[in-house]
């Protein structure tokens, strides 16, 4: 369980970092190559979500999984909105980590 909590502190500096670039280094965070290694990353971070969720609490595994649908459309916004596919890339990766923080 340490182990766990050790990787959910390194996904809340990623969260941070990711999200610093995104909002406060334009340039670099409108790079493709780097926005799409910020969506891999927030695909990781609701996959890890969705299996650390007990298979009991069908609820809150229902809610992890409906995390998946606002990252694949803000992947898919990126080329029409930038700015709102980053403002949803960015609550989806809030989410999940506090859902993380939550099942711990």
């Amino acid at each position: 369980m340490e182990n766990l909590t050790t990787i959910m502190y390194v996904f809340l500096g990623l969260d941070v970092l990711s999200i610093g670039i995104m909002f406060l280094l334009k340039n670099l965070g409108s790079n493709k190559l780097v926005f799409n290694a910020i969506g891999l990353y927030m695909f990781v971070l609701c996959v890890l979500l969705f299996s650390v969720v007990p298979s009991s609490n069908i609820v809150f595994k229902l809610i992890s999984a409906a995390l998946f649908v606002p990252g694949v459309i803000a992947f898919v916004m990126k080329d029409k909105d930038f700015g709102k596919a980053r403002i949803l890339m960015t609550i989806t990766m809030i989410l999940s980590t506090v859902g993380l923080f939550m099942v711990r």
